[in-house]
């Protein structure tokens, strides 16, 4: 999202993201932490149960609220992996 152009707000870029481009990504990320912490098949069904438990959803808002949801997730999760990145790799030292 950091080469947004100019005049181009969040919620035009919640409204494109593509649901299953999020789905893909959410997956990956299950599958991600699922192998660190053992439980990857949970995580993966519980994506797949919560976009099935949504997928005739019609609203605009509500989808909106929910891709927001997602993509926070996703956003969330990146930050904590930098930060936790950042700080196992440490200051350099001359």
């Amino acid at each position: 999202m950091a080469n947004l152009a100019k005049g181009t707000t969040l919620d035009k870029v919640f409204k494109e993201a593509s649901v299953k481009k999020l789905f893909k990504d959410l997956l990956f990320l299950a599958q991600y932490v699922g192998r660190r912490q053992g439980n990857e098949r949970v995580l993966k069904d519980q994506v797949r149960q919560q976009f099935k438990a949504n997928m005739h959803e019609t609203d605009e808002a509500k989808i909106l609220e929910q891709k927001e949801a997602a993509m926070r997730a996703l956003g969330n999760f990146y930050f904590q992996e930098a930060e936790r990145l950042a700080r196992e790799k440490g200051p350099k030292r001359k």
